[in-house]
Formats: C-alpha cells, structure tokens, sequence
C-alpha cells in the first residue's frame, strides 16, 4: 500500500482492492488495529497518519512533525514534539500531552495502554512509567546511557544496547532483567515474536548472538561470511533475515533449526524484505517484487512493477460474513425408540377404572428448523457507512449487472455490504468475483 495508492489482499496480487490516490507514499507502519480495521503509518515526509479499510479513508494524525513515533493498536499515536514532551493523537480528538522532569528521546507504546518513556542526561538514561492520559509517573529507573531500544512483541520486555552489551527491564515495573556483556558495540537487535530469545548482530562479529530471557545466557547463533549490517525477523518467527554489510542481498536464516538457507538478491528498505504470513519471501529485485520459497530459494511469482509500492503483511477478515450453515440449530434423526423420560411421567392405566377420554391436544406442533438459505453470494466490501458502500458499488459491474448494496447489523452497528447475487453454484459466483476486477469472497447463501 501507499506509494501508487493501492491496497492488495495477498497473496491475490493481480488487482488491486481499493485504488486509492489519496495514500501517500508511506516510509513505515507502525501498527494496525485488527478490530478497527485502522493502519497507523509514518509517511515518507515523517508525518503519521492512519489508514481506514472499512471506510476506505485516508487521514493525517499531525501536521506538526514529531520523532520516536509508536503505536500500539493502530488507533492511538505517540510521539515527542520540539519540547521533548510526549503527544498523543487520537482519531477522536482526545489528544494528551505528558511533559516528563527531563526532555524525552524516546517513547515505546505498550498494549495495555501505557507507556515507556526514556531520556538521556549526562551519563545515564531515564526511564519512566505512566499510564495516559494521567500524566502522574507510575515507576522510575536509572540505566547507564543507552542506544537504541527494542520492545518485544507482546509488550513485556525492554531492550536498550549500552557500550559492549545489553540491558534489559521488565515493562510491568521497570525492575532490571540483567545485562547482557557482549564482545563489541550492538547493531541490530530482533526479538522473537514471543520474546523468548533476542538476536544480535555486533559491528565486529559475524556470528548472530542468542540470548536467552530465561536464562540470560548468550548463545552463538549461525556464523556469517561477514557482520550483518541489520537484522529482521518474520512476524511468526519461523526465519530471520540478515542485510549483507554491502551490497543489495541479505541472508535467510531459518529460526527453528539455526541453519544458514542461503543469500538473495534483495534491495533492504523499511518494508521488503519480509516473510509473509504463509510463509513465503517477498523481495525487491528491480522494479519488481519476486516472490519466493524461503528453503529452496526458487521464485514462486513476479509482480511486475510493484517495487514502488509499500508492502505490508498482516491477518485480516474484516466484516467477513459467516456461512449460515454454523448457525443453524442442531437436531438429531428420529432413532424410532420411545421417549423413556415422556412414557414415565404418563401415569399408568388402571384396569379397574373406568376409561376417560383424552382432552384433545390443543398444542401447535413444535416448528422445524428452517433450510439453510440456497446459493452463493459475493462480497466486495463491507463498510460501516451507506454513501461509501455505494460509491464502492457504483465502480463495480460485470455485463450489464452492477454490485448492489444491503444493510445488517452487527452487535448493534449497522453495515452496509457491496454485493452481487447470489448465485446457484459456487463456480458461477466465482466466475463473477473474478470477473469484476476487486477483491472479493464468496459465502453461501443470499444476504
């Protein structure tokens, strides 16, 4: 996405979903809101801003620039203005400013909603603790003057390199988790996604260090023919990649077995190289982006031009609908034996009594479940507004038909789908989604 304006649905990468000239060329992503449906971004310029999918909208967070930008749900922005004080830019305008004892250098955004913050003076770097929009410091800490600073994924630890090793704290209450002694000064660090180990490429090593959080023990990694000049690990940390020192090409390394797969031809920007989510490896190669096998290194795809594009991987099923199949009742098959429970509540006949007749029974009998609705429908967007949902509708046809729009609801929020169909067979509504040139799904049943 940005760069020429278009958002794709890997790994469907023959057209785009939404043709957007309103993306700017984006440098970074730094989160994304999977129940909003909201990409936080940093543009090329250094102003952040985010990215509706659902309402197709494109926004920027400040005109006023600001360093250390970090998100942690793709909503909230943080960042530290010419002051050294600390901004938050909320999409509903509830923007917070924090002004810390000392002018802050940089600012790491937690999922639970709070927030690290750092500064250097003189020969030590302060770390601090708050929750927004309180502005009270929850926890303090002292560390000696630190670099750069790397958050796990799940929030829970703190790197920052120091002369010749690491440091660590735990995030909960800034409590130190030890340092790490190293043979020269840190380049890059990249930590797992559970934040079980860290690797560590030094500037005169050309072994990858492993440290372990558990035991804090460093261990030596995969050995390079020269000292990786930057490291990036898959988001499901099943390879890491290490940049060649010179050159356009970076190694493939594979996590679970530490094993050297090899080195690809491969420019290194902020977005590519990258693993995808099915495991696949997308690098730069020209004006292309090649697609490839991360074990055997052979090109699966080409997609022709798209090096000018920003490329980012993430899981998303947005307003898919569920088939109605998972939400019919059950019921079972007449098995033709008796009803044991009605027959011992029948009370017994008496042979001495006089028979009486029955009151006739005047229950209506109990309804049966309804079929599943018939045919296949296909879906091109679902959006939480009416007038966007058909200005999306309005650009799609196939022949003479054009794509419809129907409203739902959804936890009590109304959404409006663009919608052809639905059709008898599946294979029909698939000729027509690919035929319509969006991206699309088909589920079963009519809308």
């Amino acid at each position: 996405m940005g760069g020429t304006g278009r958002v794709y649905v890997y790994p469907k990468l023959d057209s785009a979903v939404w043709d957007a000239d309103e993306i700017p060329a984006l440098d970074r992503v730094l989160a994304f809101d999977e129940s909003g449906g909201t990409v936080a971004y940093v543009d090329s310029k250094g102003f952040p801003g985010r990215i509706d999918l659902r309402e197709t909208d494109v926004t920027k967070a400040s005109r006023a620039k600001l360093t250390s930008l970090s998100s942690a749900n793709g909503s909230d922005i943080y960042g530290i203005n010419s002051k050294g004080e600390i901004v938050r830019l909320n999409p509903t305008g509830g923007d917070w400013h924090f002004k810390p004892p000392v002018p802050a250098r940089s600012v790491f955004a937690q999922p639970n909603g709070e927030l690290i913050v750092t500064a250097n003076k003189g020969t030590q770097t302060l770390v601090w603790r708050v929750r927004p929009p309180d502005d009270i410091v929850l926890d303090s800490t002292v560390l000696p003057l630190s670099g750069r600073g790397v958050r796990t994924s799940i929030g829970d630890r703190i790197y920052f390199a120091v002369d010749s090793g690491l440091i660590g704290i735990k995030a909960k209450d800034l409590s130190p988790v030890g340092t790490v002694e190293l043979e020269s000064r840190v380049r890059a660090l990249a930590p797992t996604p559970s934040g079980d180990r860290l690797y560590v490429a030094t500037m005169a090593d050309s072994g990858i260090s492993i440290v372990d959080r558990y035991s804090g023990k460093v261990g030596m990694g995969v050995v390079l023919p020269a000292p990786p000049a930057d490291l990036r690990m898959d988001a499901l940390g099943r390879y890491l990649l290490a940049r060649f020192p010179k050159g356009d090409s970076a190694w493939v390394i594979a996590i679970g077995t530490n094993r050297l797969v090899g080195a690809v031809h491969t420019r290194w920007e902020t977005d590519l190289p990258a693993i995808a989510p099915d495991g696949k490896l997308a690098v730069l190669q020209g004006k292309d982006v090649v697609i490839l096998d991360p074990e055997k290194l052979e090109v699966l795809s080409t997609v022709a031009g798209a090096a000018k594009d920003f490329w980012y991987f993430f899981a998303w099923d947005g307003f898919r609908p569920r088939a109605r199949g998972l939400d019919q009742p059950v019921t079972f098959g007449d098995s033709g034996s008796p009803d044991s429970l009605a027959a011992s509540s029948t009370p017994s006949a008496n042979p001495e009594s006089p028979a009486t007749p029955g009151a006739a029974d005047t229950a209506a009998p109990p309804p049966t479940a309804s079929a599943p609705a018939s045919g296949f429908t296909v879906q091109f967007a679902a959006l939480l507004t009416d007038d966007k949902a058909q200005q999306i509708a309005s650009t799609i046809r196939v022949g003479a038909t054009p794509a419809h729009v129907v409203s739902s609801s959804i936890g009590g929020s109304p959404i409006f789908r663009v919608i052809m169909g639905p059709f008898t067979t599946k294979e029909e509504a698939e000729r027509v989604g690919r035929a319509a040139k969006h991206e699309y799904w088909v589920y079963e049943g009519s809308p």
